[in-house]
């Protein structure tokens, strides 16, 4: 007996000269048997296997004619030659199922041949896995009833593409077009099809059923008469979504003519130009959508229905994916990070290789210059040939087979090589560059973890520096240090998912999406709305009745209404003819689109009307729907949205002057506003409308009410969005106990001034957009020493002197110091207004690093100058100054906490870092701090500090962190010195922004900054706790527990028993500010 490997029985459909494309259709897979060897004569040879003889030729025109299976040979087939493996078979000369098939016959073959085989791996049955039957259910269902486009989210590796093969078959597709992201997906999804996968293998497909004719469209054609001879003889055509889009529109309208399905592969790659081009042509019934996540790569969310979502936490619980083991490591030097993170994969590569795993290593990077940086690290490892990979790269081709033929143990790559490459071998994935996109995510996931039939590979890894933290907001969880990620990317997938199904259910609940125009998926548009109660006593509506609130609707060039009854939401989309300014000629117009969405609340009563005409107030339209009993909310009332924002500033007040009997309409900004509310307050004006921004549950947002009725953001949102707007809105609306006024009676307005006020500045801070940017992204270069801002301060010096401020940014080993005036200026009119000016005083050179962006420090200081506050509580910015409108309590004296301060010399305030000043103030508050129950206790002295000490402890349900402020006594005694306070309550105030920052901010910080150097000697800030206990907090600071704020001040200078009202004043001041901007209660710390 000879082991035999017999070729392929397959033929070519179409094949042009000069042209790539081709059609081809398998008639029979190789065959693997055993082969008795019969004869040998001067043409031909035989052998034999179960029964069937077959004829072996090496001339096509010499074999006997009585042979049914025929084989050319490269020679002549003797027993030896066959016998050493010596013998190519070249093709098929004679076989019984050599012919021509149409596609009716094919089709026709595939009649009640499909067979719902379940896989069962406990008996050793090879069948359909469980999201495989579910899904092709699902999408036969569907296809019998679709009404819009179908997508099915199976994550990868749980067989995907057999679910396509699947319903190829078992729905008998007429024709079915297959499009693909990529040139090497287009290959691979052919040479499925060609083979029906696993399908006949399994026995899923039955014997009698034939292999369907696919064809590769590798290039378009110019001749729609080939195009159509190409289509005519496809069962399934294969091609990249950029290919079918760049054919004409006659040629586009010859696919949808002549396809009957349509499958996208690997969906969350469309809705990019090309496709919105293609579906224009395509009926969505015919459209199913396949993909492992229902999210494109730009965030946006796929259109169609979600027909089938086989979550990936079922797929890891039912063991389509490997566990996944997640090292992470944290360096904030990225530099020093990346060959860490190399190191650490280096080292799992050595593990697995040892243990037995065929394990390959892929470094990610995001962009080629990047991917090269990188490569120069990994290729020191000669003895795993590490290779480079990325869409540039000279002799692509060759690299990708060496990779394939597993040449290589380390691939440094970019975008992961695109879906579509296939190689189980991957499973250290190591992320250089964070992804930032849950789809791409997910898919490089599934790619590294896949389960493949060899189960000798072991289980996936995958490396990352978590101090690299910018990432997507759904992602920290992923990214975690010390969670089960395996867990994690499961539960990340399902709540996303579920987002995307909750949105899916609200936009499903209208009737008539198929005949829009516009996709509802696409509207999104700033919030606005118009609100009217409903009067009626049974408090009825009707939204049938909508088309008598438009003027002329029937008469609309374009229309379209749809109708949610479960949210009691109306969606209205109109165009209307507009005249062409430069032509008088009826033929050509321009059209005005115009959206229009009414939302009811049924526990409000409330009627929510927003129109992108904002040129009316749409009465007639309310009244329509609420059978004429419809009150518009305006006036004062509009102005009780502002309730509860905190932190209001307006930007500008309309205002309705009553001058005798004329009325002026002005507009007021800035210092203006202070009159406009003035006059309103006064009965003398109305005022026609205000905007401005705050923060509500603590997110920032931007409000504008109008007296006639308005209500708008510029926040955008989609249709769903729109709706919780409205009721968050609609609550206060209602609400009689709030007051309009209040809003306005709380604004602070600012002061245009020339001279510096005659009052002790306490601290100066930076303005309020500094704090938008992350730490980390901000450094100073000094003398051309570059310092993070981690490590640097802004302080007042000299701040006696009443004619300037002068202050100084503060780093480890040196400072840049600057002066600011007020002064009188003149215009080139010669009339004098008040200006101001920051100028250096010193020689350092010195500039601001702000991302990629570096500026001049002078000028950028100028731009954006520093908030310098004051003991009374008010502020100057620039020349604009502002004062509280309220009085300040002074600080209660029974509120002092009083200590023991023996032992400790009063001047001494830091306690330095080896040796330890024992008698200094730090000192003992860190020794009285050792005896309670902190988790971590941190000395984060000198420049750059958010606190003297910071101590955190962990509850059940939130972290708490308090910041001690210390300062020493002036002459070393108790006293009532107010100086003694200035100074340290500016620290206090200035602390209170790390309450508004993320919370990983916070713990980076202390994270960045471990290492606490003075005077060449070094040693840890933590006095209690370890760098990993910080790190542990870092991971649940963020959207699991809320971090709570407690702010001391420690100024042992103050008798408890003798106080002056200076100071408790100074405290009260401090303590107000605290509590309005933070919610924070100010401890002060005192001697008994």
């Amino acid at each position: 007996m000879i082991d035999i490997t017999l070729p392929e029985l397959n033929i070519n459909c179409w094949q042009q000269v000069g042209n790539k494309n081709i059609v081809k259709q398998l008639l029979e897979k190789e065959l693997k048997s055993q082969f008795n060897f019969i004869s040998s004569h001067r043409s031909h040879s035989v052998i034999e296997s179960k029964g069937i003889e077959y004829c072996l030729s090496c001339n096509l025109e010499s074999f006997p004619n009585d042979f049914e299976y025929v084989i050319l040979t490269d020679k002549k087939a003797t027993q030896q030659k066959l016998e050493t493996n010596q013998i190519k078979f070249k093709s098929w000369i004679k076989h019984p199922k050599l012919k021509e098939y149409t596609n009716e016959e094919i089709i026709e073959s595939w009649d009640n041949d499909f067979n719902y085989i379940e896989e069962n791996i406990i008996k050793g049955t090879n069948g359909l896995r469980e999201p495989q039957i579910a899904g092709l259910y699902s999408i036969l269902s569907h296809l019998k009833i679709a009404e819009s486009i179908g997508t099915v989210v199976m994550p990868t590796g749980t067989g995907k593409t057999e679910t396509m093969l699947g319903t190829l078959v078992a729905n008998k597709c007429n024709k079915l077009l297959i499009t693909v992201p990529s040139d090497a997906l287009r290959n691979q999804i052919a040479n499925k099809f060609y083979k029906l996968g696993l399908l006949k293998q399994f026995g899923i497909v039955g014997e009698k059923s034939l292999f369907p004719k696919v064809g590769i469209l590798f290039q378009n054609f110019s001749d729609a008469n080939d195009l159509v001879d190409f289509i005519d003889n496809c069962n399934v055509l294969v091609t990249t979504m950029n290919l079918l889009a760049n054919n004409s529109n006659e040629n586009l309208l010859l696919f949808s003519e002549k396809f009957s399905n349509i499958f996208i592969d690997e969906a969350h790659h469309i809705e990019a130009s090309s496709w919105k081009k293609v579906r224009d042509f395509f009926d969505d019934t015919k459209i199913l959508q396949f993909t492992a996540t229902p999210f494109r790569n730009d965030r946006k969310r796929l259109e169609g229905k979600v027909i089938f979502n086989f979550s990936l936490k079922k797929a890891q619980e039912q063991g389509y994916f490997k566990p996944i083991n997640f090292i992470p490591i944290r360096e904030y030097d990225f530099k020093k990070g990346d060959k860490l993170i190399a190191e650490k994969a280096i080292e799992k590569l050595q593990e697995d290789l040892n243990n037995g795993y065929n394990h390959i290593l892929m470094a990610r990077c995001e962009n080629k210059t990047r991917a090269e940086e990188i490569f120069e690290i990994y290729k020191e490892y000669k003895d795993y040939n590490p290779v480079l990979i990325h869409s540039s790269v000279t002799g692509k081709k060759d690299i990708l087979s060496s990779i394939i033929n597993g040449e290589h143990r380390i691939i440094v790559a970019v975008n992961m090589l695109g879906e579509g490459f296939d190689l189980p071998q991957l499973k250290i994935a190591v992320f250089h560059d964070i992804r930032k996109s849950l789809p791409i995510t997910l898919q490089f996931a599934g790619r590294f973890t896949r389960t493949s039939t060899d189960d000798e590979l072991g289980n996936a890894t995958f490396i990352a520096n978590l101090a690299d933290i910018n990432t997507e907001n759904e992602l920290s969880e992923l990214y975690a240090q010390d969670s089960d990620w395996n867990l994690l990317l499961s539960t990340l997938s399902s709540d996303e998912i579920q987002e995307q199904v909750d949105f899916n259910e609200f936009i499903n609940g209208f009737q008539h999406l198929d005949n829009s125009k516009i996709p509802f998926q696409n509207i999104k548009f700033a919030l606005s709305t118009v609100v009217y109660k409903n009067m009626s006593q049974d408090k009825s509506f009707n939204f049938s009745k909508f088309k008598n609130g438009f003027q002329n609707y029937d008469d609309l060039e374009y229309k379209f209404s749809d109708y949610n009854p479960n949210e009691n939401t109306l969606v209205v989309i109109t165009a209307s003819k507009t005249e062409v300014e430069w032509v008088n000629y009826k033929e050509v117009f321009g059209l005005n689109w115009e959206l229009t969405i009414l939302y009811y609340n049924t526990d409000l009563n409330l009627l929510f009307i927003h129109s992108s005409d904002k040129s009316g107030f749409y009465s007639e339209l309310a009244n329509s729907i609420l059978n004429d009993s419809a009150e518009m909310i305006n006036q004062l009332n509009v102005f009780k949205s502002f309730y509860d924002v905190k932190r209001v500033s307006l930007q500008n007040v309309g205002l309705k002057e009553f001058l005798n009997r004329k009325i002026r309409f002005t507009m007021r900004v800035g210092t203006d506003i202070e009159e406009a509310l003035s006059i309103a307050e006064q009965q003398r004006g109305q005022k026609a409308f205000v905007f401005g921004s705050g923060y509500e549950q603590g997110n920032k947002i931007t409000l504008g009410c109008s007296y006639k009725g308005r209500i708008w953001s510029y926040l955008r949102s989609d249709l769903k969005g729109f709706i919780s707007w409205c009721k968050n809105i609609g609550v206060k609306l209602i609400d009689d106990a709030i007051d309009p006024n209040q809003v306005l009676r709380q604004t602070l307005i600012p002061e245009i001034i020339s001279e510096i006020p005659n009052i002790f500045p306490t601290h100066i801070d930076w303005d309020d957009n500094f704090y938008d940017y992350p730490e980390s992204k901000i450094s100073f270069r000094i003398n051309n020493q570059e310092f993070g801002l981690s490590n640097c301060s802004i302080n007042i010096i000299n701040p006696n002197d009443q004619r300037k401020i002068e202050f100084e940014i503060k780093t480890p080993t040196s400072s840049v110091k600057y002066s600011k005036e007020l002064f009188i200026d003149t215009n080139e009119d010669g009339s004098n207004f008040p200006n101001f000016k920051i100028n250096k005083i010193d020689q350092v050179k010195s500039e601001i690093i702000i991302g990629n962006k570096t500026n001049d420090f002078t000028e950028y200081l100028n731009s954006n100058p520093p908030i310098i506050w004051f003991a009374d509580g008010s502020a100057l910015q620039g020349n604009e100054y502002v004062e509280l409108k309220h009085i300040i309590q002074p600080y209660l004296t029974e509120r002092l906490i009083a200590w023991d301060w023996t032992g400790i010399d009063l001047s001494k305030e830091a306690q330095g870092v080896n040796p330890f000043k024992i008698d200094s103030i730090q000192y003992r508050v860190i020794q009285r701090l050792l005896q309670d129950d902190f988790d971590i206790i941190y000395d984060d002295d000198y420049s750059g500090e958010i606190a003297d000490v910071i101590t955190i402890k962990e509850t059940d349900r939130e972290i708490n962190i308090q910041f001690y402020h210390l300062k020493f006594a002036k002459d070393g005694n108790i006293n009532t010195r107010v100086d003694n306070f200035y100074e340290v309550c500016g620290q206090a105030q200035k602390s209170i922004h790390w309450k508004h920052k993320r919370g990983t901010e916070f713990f980076e910080h202390l994270l960045r900054r471990k290492l606490k150097i003075r005077n060449g000697s070094d040693r840890s800030r933590l006095e209690k706790g370890t760098a990993q206990d910080l790190e542990r907090l870092l991971t649940i600071a963020k959207n699991r527990k809320p971090m709570n704020f407690e702010i001391f001040i420690v100024q042992p200078s103050l008798s408890k028993q003798n106080v002056s009202e200076s100071i408790m004043t100074l405290l009260g001041v401090t303590d107000n500010y605290l509590k309005e901007v933070g919610n924070i209660n100010l401890k002060v710390i005192v001697s008994k």
